[in-house]
């Protein structure tokens, strides 16, 4: 008798924050909140933000400790949005962080389908 394994299909995506020189709601410099919560290789958290005033589709970006260190770009978000809605499984790590007078942040983000 033949057995039937599925093998899960991986898409990977390699981007970068944005609105990382942006103060959150609370005040919190998001360039404090990386240089205290965001190292490479770091699991982070994605999250949609549909009250979100100037996109109804933007997805925000969230350090290991779930604070906000800015957004995916507009066609990132559009492209995942599905997945998220959907329960995917997806997972988001830190792939560099950088800078000389202001720190960015690499993810790499992979969606399991």
């Amino acid at each position: 008798m033949a057995k039937i394994i599925k093998i899960p299909s991986v898409y990977v995506y390699d981007t970068k924050v944005v609105g990382v020189s942006m103060t959150n709601e609370d005040g919190i410099s998001r360039q404090d909140i990386i240089k205290r919560e965001v190292e490479e290789e770091d699991k982070l958290y994605i999250e949609p933000e549909p009250e979100n005033e100037h996109d109804p589709n933007a997805v925000r970006v969230l350090s290991r400790n779930k604070n906000q260190i800015g957004y995916l770009n507009k066609e990132m978000a559009e492209t995942l949005l599905p997945a998220i809605r959907n329960e995917t499984d997806i997972r988001v790590k830190a792939s560099w962080v950088s800078g000389e007078r202001m720190l960015g942040v690499g993810l790499r983000i992979e969606v399991v389908s």
